[in-house]
């Protein structure tokens, strides 16, 4: 005798134990150790000031069309 949903749960525990072992995996830590890595890298290298030369972006507003 077979009970209703009982496939279903054994579906979902398989996948439960399937995602335990990702997250266990050699595979995901150094994936998660590279973020930490850039993370890290990233808060140490901020500039403490904006650079000296930077200057806004400045559109053109007239173009001569004989030129091209």
């Amino acid at each position: 005798m077979r009970v209703a949903g009982a496939e279903m749960i054994g579906k979902a525990r398989r996948k439960a134990f399937a995602m335990l072992a990702f997250l266990k995996s050699e595979l995901f830590l150094r994936f998660l150790g590279g973020f930490a890595v850039g993370a890290v890298a990233m808060v140490m290298l901020q500039p403490d000031e904006p650079p000296l030369f930077s200057s806004p972006a400045v559109a053109a507003t007239q173009t001569d069309a004989g030129a091209l």
